[in-house]
């Protein structure tokens, strides 16, 4: 599959001469780092985010913030170490991510291996494709890319960059070994038409997202605006829902790991009733998805700010017929 190609100007008016120099700077860091061995590259990743993070207030009061309120019986010094730790992670976590995408597919395999392949097997064996939701944990990135070679195509629904060109190289990176990408905007009938083929899609749930489009459903203690999407997918096609959570397991190898398919509720009747069971799956989601971070919380991505957008946003928090039924 080739990448696209970069428009002009981004969808937020940047200027092409800023969009030039951010490709330009990241094809360099990242030529530095080829020339690395892998283990002191990482470490070089890991260092650069922590900096950031340090020099940035934003992102350090973020990280702060919603650690504390998290783990609100945990001490300053393990809240600073977790907070140490996410950074660092996700700059490493990257590097392993631009090194392993441009490896042989039989280096892929040694550095992310699968666990619980059975439980995507029994899902596959029920004829409506299979919904996977992660989160922006672990190796993220290389769970997906090592999904190319599940032997069933699968789809990953992504968010583009602002920046065209990074956003070519990236996508060029994701879908070298067969994965196909589906743009977050107006992705309903691209994902419909996977899971009526029988295929895999890949969401990833753990994002804020504006009140508007979401539902309001408890992480961490607090209530956090998430989309109904993965589960208005669920209610309409059947697809079994599969948590996956790609674990770090250190010198830079990773465990994808499935787990077992969350099943699908009655929907109900349209209205309230099928609300409400929307609402219950995507609540089922994120009680998964904090498990998960539970057990290795500096594996988590938690400089986003998750907790942005509060119920007090918007005045009628009811779900609406999205423009999913229309597609249907």
């Amino acid at each position: 599959m080739s990448a696209p190609e970069p428009a002009p100007r981004g969808e937020r008016g940047r200027s092409l001469a800023r969009s030039r120099l951010e490709i330009a700077l990241f094809r360099a860091a990242a030529g530095a780092l080829r020339l690395l061995p892998l283990r002191l590259a990482a470490a070089a990743g890991s260092l650069l985010v922590r900096i950031f993070a340090r020099l940035s207030p934003s992102r350090r009061r973020i990280l702060r913030e919603n650690l504390e309120a998290a783990f609100p019986s945990t001490g300053p010094a393990e809240i600073a170490r977790i907070a140490r730790e996410s950074a660092g992670f996700l700059g490493a976590g990257f590097v392993d991510f631009l090194e392993v995408s441009e490896m042989p597919e039989a280096e892929v395999r040694d550095r992310i291996r699968f666990a619980g392949e059975e439980n995507l097997r029994d899902a596959l064996g029920r004829g409506r494709g299979v919904l996977i939701f992660s989160a922006h944990f672990g190796g993220w990135e290389l769970g997906a890319l090592r999904a190319s070679f599940i032997g069933t195509p699968a789809s990953l629904v992504v968010r583009p960059l602002d920046n065209p060109f990074l956003e070519a190289e990236l996508a060029r990176r994701r879908t070298r070994f067969g994965n196909r990408l589906i743009s977050k905007r107006d992705a309903a009938r691209d994902i419909l038409g996977a899971l009526h083929r029988g295929e895999i899609v890949i969401i990833l749930v753990d994002q804020n997202v504006l009140a508007s489009e979401a539902v309001f459903v408890p992480f961490f203690g607090r209530l956090a605006a998430t989309t109904p999407a993965l589960a208005r997918f669920q209610q309409k096609t059947g697809a079994p829902v599969l948590p996956v959570f790609v674990w770090p397991e250190g010198r830079g190898r990773y465990r994808a790991e499935f787990e077992k398919p969350i099943s699908a509720e009655d929907p109900g009747p349209p209205g309230a009733a099928r609300d409400e069971a929307v609402r219950r799956a995507t609540a089922r989601y994120m009680e998964v998805t904090e498990a998960a971070i539970r057990k290795a919380p500096e594996a988590w991505l938690w400089m986003h700010n998750r907790w942005r957008t509060r119920p007090g946003d918007i005045s009628d928090l009811r779900l609406e017929i999205s423009d999913l039924d229309r597609d249907v």
